[in-house]
């Protein structure tokens, strides 16, 4: 019987340290988070929880990659933004259907918490829609851009993107 006992005690502590990232404490065990910006679609500024790297758009010099695995507390502070902006409310596709602006920055946001997976794509036209984007209110493209410089501000604050190349050159 002891040895039952140890053999699950073992098969357990394995489990649990091997089995992936242990969530803070009110997390879904589910949660992650995709969130990608560009204006090259070749070359997008990415924060990935779901596969666990940062990636920066180097502009000239293509893109730099890092592997990254968030704290606990950068993931509580994802998650609690998420929940006060209430942003799996968000229509899913807020695109104009047709582009006015140049260059304009596209965005994705993808994350899973309680089992459901949320998706919002959107474009730099959400600060301006109510005259440029008729697919979105005014208060959702508020949410939506608060987010997107909550994001942005995570993401490049990380020792591991401030550890990556300097961009060379810019967008016209």
């Amino acid at each position: 019987m002891r040895k039952f006992l140890f053999f699950c005690f073992a098969a357990l502590f394995l489990f649990t340290a091997c089995g992936g990232r242990q969530m803070p404490d009110g997390i879904p065990d589910d949660f992650a988070i995709h969130y990608a910006d560009w204006i090259d679609e070749n070359q997008p500024d990415i924060f990935d929880t779901y596969e666990g790297y940062i990636q920066k758009d180097l502009i000239r010099n293509g893109t730099a990659r890092v592997d990254y695995t968030p704290s606990d507390e950068i993931i509580t502070t994802i998650y609690n933004k998420i929940v006060e902006l209430e942003l799996w409310k968000m229509p899913a596709d807020v695109r104009p259907e047709e582009q006015i602006l140049q260059p304009t920055t596209y965005i994705e946001i993808r994350f899973t918490m309680d089992g459901n997976t949320y998706e919002i794509l959107a474009d730099s036209t959400i600060s301006r829609s109510t005259w440029l984007n008729k697919n979105i209110t005014a208060e959702e493209g508020e949410i939506i851009q608060k987010f997107c410089m909550f994001m942005k501000d995570i993401m490049i604050l990380t020792e591991e993107y401030q550890s990556l190349p300097d961009s060379e050159g810019g967008y016209m």
